[in-house]
């Protein structure tokens, strides 16, 4: 085989290998971006349930109040000690208690969620055209995720 073979052999494989990569990349983006669309609308609706969860307990906690008032009222008028035990408030801290315990597990799960988003902003930077990621391409990314929890309503939410 001449030299000139050998060469462009070579050149062939290079231009090969050349359109593999690329094909690969071409193929990783939809499936980052569909990671990154995924992650966004698992944020979205633990943020929503986080919300409603808040607004169901303050709801119970001025029911709470609101039962605890007339209770009181109906005991002086009846002239009946007040023994605090009341059924119906008893029941309803249980309820408060449970949807505390709900919206901690939801926090930490907005939490993780954050940090996934701040994984695929990182990535999605990266491909940009930097090699490694740089301090700056990290507040970027965490700039971009807090912007758009705090579009959602989901306030300051911690790292996981």
């Amino acid at each position: 085989m001449s030299s000139f073979e050998q060469e462009d052999n070579k050149w062939g494989r290079r231009s090969a290998e050349t359109a593999e990569v690329g094909a690969e990349a071409r193929e990783r983006q939809p499936e980052e971006a569909e990671k990154k669309l995924a992650a966004r609308e698992r944020a979205e609706l633990t943020s929503r349930e986080v919300k409603n969860t808040q607004k169901q307990m303050q709801n119970i906690l001025a029911n709470m109040q609101a039962v605890i008032k007339a209770v009181r009222a109906i005991r002086a008028q009846l002239q009946l000690a007040d023994d605090g035990a009341i059924p119906a408030v008893e029941r309803d801290k249980v309820v408060v208690t449970g949807l505390r315990k709900r919206l901690a597990g939801l926090r930490a799960e907005l939490s993780d969620l954050r940090g996934a988003l701040l994984q695929e902003e990182l990535v999605a930077l990266s491909e940009e055209g930097a090699l490694e990621v740089t301090d700056e391409m990290k507040k970027e990314a965490e700039h971009l995720v807090n912007d758009w929890l705090a579009e959602l309503g989901a306030g300051e939410v911690e790292a996981g």
